[in-house]
């Protein structure tokens, strides 16, 4: 296996892990017999666990390297969602989820270092198809548990089948050498960005809190608006999730036509379209387009925002990617629990609607993506 091939399996590994989870989550609220705003604490606690990881995995990754941190967060991925599928009660789902938020974040970070040497390493760009890789296995994983659904496995075993497979992928990955880089000045115990990202960073906050709450709302979005069955209401996120690949694999083509800024504010525009489908539009097909409107029009925002931060000319791209990634996945943490909470007073429709501003943000601020 290739540098490029045990990053993009990391990536992909990141990406099942999101995608299984996000899956069940109707699942594990039903099984819970879980409130909105129960949803919304558990949800608002993964996000916690997991801005809290960014800045320990920056330092993490200046100590020993972005390869090696990479490849023990994978594992502790994969083993956290085995003990968040035997939740039995609120509490302990509360517990685990918090591990799995903390893993989940810090690999994002992790491996994105990860990614940016070894795209620095080679002649084109990658880091949009890396995040085409996590795009697409979070698209599998919400197959899988449809699936699964379908089957009537249980969590547990659905949860322990898929991280059997992936731990294969995590086997082959960690045997990949990369003698990466390794700094000595650790990033700051809290990054946030430098004055010239933080136009950047919202957007990327932006982008990924709509991503996040689509890809843990969307399923029950359809369950409450179109009375859908459990198992048809996770066509919405693989529906979206598939469209973030498209549009992923697409964009790094896109922008060497047409630029960042341009892909970006189109992108604001379909994502906008879509959203407006998906609230006013009450048929299943057409709700999907509108989701797929929506992954077309996100997909390119958070790989063209971690690339202008690696390479700001006032900060190295260590402390670039740093200060954008608190806000960016803060962002896809804290979407899920901000709609859930909207939803307990207002219903999820005000919600979902609430998503509406994150996309006008991005068309009017793509020119922040300007070097």
């Amino acid at each position: 296996m290739t540098p490029y091939g045990a990053v993009a399996t990391i990536f992909a590994i990141s990406g099942a892990s999101f995608g299984t989870w996000a899956s069940r989550i109707p699942t594990f609220k039903n099984q819970l017999d879980l409130e909105p705003a129960q949803l919304g604490t558990i949800l608002s606690v993964l996000a916690l666990a997991s801005i809290t990881s960014f800045p320990l995995a920056g330092r993490a990754m200046d100590l020993y390297g972005s390869a090696r941190v990479s490849k023990y967060l994978a594992w502790s991925t994969l083993a956290s969602l085995i003990l968040t599928s035997f939740a039995p009660t609120p509490l302990f789902l509360t517990l685990s989820v918090a591990v799995l938020g903390a893993s989940i974040g810090a690999l994002d970070v992790v491996m994105n270092g990860w990614g940016a040497e070894v795209e620095r390493g080679g002649v084109k760009s990658i880091i949009s198809s890396l995040h085409a890789h996590w795009s697409l296995s979070a698209g599998i994983g919400g197959l899988v548990g449809l699936t699964a659904i379908k089957l009537s496995f249980s969590i547990e075993q659905h949860f322990l089948l898929v991280v059997s497979i992936m731990g294969g992928f995590a086997g082959l990955a960690s045997r990949v050498a990369w003698a990466g880089s390794i700094v000595k000045e650790s990033t700051p115990a809290f990054a946030l960005p430098h004055q010239s990202l933080w136009l950047v960073g919202f957007l990327m906050f932006c982008a990924a809190l709509t991503e996040g709450a689509v890809a843990d709302w969307a399923a029950i979005f359809l369950q409450e608006r179109l009375n859908l069955t459990e198992a048809m209401a996770v066509s919405g996120f693989v529906t979206f999730s598939l469209a973030m690949f498209t549009g992923r694999m697409l964009a790094d083509n896109l922008v060497g036509q047409f630029g960042a800024i341009r892909v970006c504010w189109f992108g604001g525009l379909l994502a906008t379209l879509g959203l407006c489908i998906v609230l006013f539009v009450p048929s299943l097909g057409v709700v999907l387009i509108g989701f797929l409107l929506v992954g077309f029009g996100l997909a390119p925002v958070f790989p063209l925002g971690c690339a202008r931060a690696a390479n700001d000319p006032f900060v190295t791209p260590g402390q670039g990617l740093a200060g954008v990634a608190t806000l960016g996945y803060g962002g896809i943490m804290l979407g899920p629990a901000i709609v859930g909470f909207v939803t307990q007073q207002s219903g999820i429709f005000v919600g979902f609607s609430l998503l509406l501003l994150c996309t006008l943000y991005q068309v009017a601020f793509s020119s922040c993506l300007r070097r």
